[in-house]
């Protein structure tokens, strides 16, 4: 089995999640054990004669500095970058009926900019909504009425993302380091659809062509974004982020049905931002 970028970028995901996972764990456990040993020195404290002078007496518990303050929302822009495995249904349904050398494999990039929300619920766990617009390279009809033919695969036209889930992970004064789970859709303008397939026959039975007549419809599909997530707190009211993951893309069967395909592609996908904390 060959292993692409994004099934490591998937297995570092699940990895950098249960170490945020733990790591957040232990530092619950570790200040669950100082408030055990902060209440035990106040109980041997009662047994003895203290000076109860205000001017004399410390605050147990310093006050909370603006710089460690948890900002509760996060608003920010990026770039977007996709690297799309191949999302044709022609491909699928020529090396299904035994034609691979017909299909047209195609993997490409496309770039974008988006923008995000979120919600800081503590520390370690935060909930975000993204939404991200790919602006495309010409559509098959867009060549057409330019004179100009088509040579490669179709390329979807613009497409629209959005997603929202959760983020999990580790805090740090300076920087934070997350593990996120986000479904959500995306949407081609230009998706390349199957209009029908007619084939082929030698006179033993055995299927010798095929003849696939497409066109490009609007879309909408399932995906979800499964990666880790990097910040840094330049102040204590900005940050840069760089996100990377693998984001799955369900491509559901398109009208009439009979004919077309379904699949499920893997793509690299890569974030890289600034934003503001309030």
């Amino acid at each position: 089995m060959l292993i692409k970028p994004v099934h490591l970028i998937t297995a570092f995901s699940l990895i950098l999640i249960t170490f945020s996972v733990l790591q957040a764990q232990i530092l619950s456990s570790k200040e669950i054990a100082a408030s055990d040993n902060s209440n035990s020195s106040e109980s041997d404290l009662g047994t003895t004669n203290i000076d109860t002078n205000t001017d004399e007496v410390k605050a147990d518990v310093e006050p909370q500095t603006d710089d460690i303050r948890l900002r509760r929302f996060e608003v920010g822009g990026h770039v977007t970058i996709m690297f799309q495995d191949d999302f044709e249904p022609l491909d699928v349904v020529l090396i299904k009926n035994g034609f691979p050398d017909a299909a047209f494999i195609d993997r490409r990039y496309e770039t974008g900019f988006g923008g995000r929300f979120t919600y800081n619920i503590n520390r370690n766990l935060a909930i975000e909504t993204e939404i991200n617009f790919t602006p495309s390279t010409k559509t098959a009809q867009e060549l057409a009425e330019a004179g100009i033919g088509r040579t490669g695969p179709f390329s979807g036209g613009e497409k629209t993302q959005v997603l929202f889930g959760a983020k999990y992970g580790i805090r740090k004064k300076k920087f934070g380091v997350f593990g996120k789970v986000r479904p959500g859709f995306i949407h081609f303008n230009a998706f390349p659809h199957i209009d029908n397939v007619f084939k082929i026959y030698l006179p033993t039975g055995e299927l010798d062509d095929m003849l696939i007549l497409s066109s490009e419809k609007p879309a909408t599909f399932f995906n979800v974004d499964v990666g880790g997530v990097f910040e840094y707190y330049m102040t204590k009211n900005t940050m840069i982020r760089f996100d990377i993951g693998d984001t799955i893309i369900r491509y559901n069967k398109q009208e009439p049905k009979e004919v077309d395909a379904r699949s499920a592609r893997q793509n690299l996908q890569m974030d890289l931002g600034f934003g503001f904390r309030v």
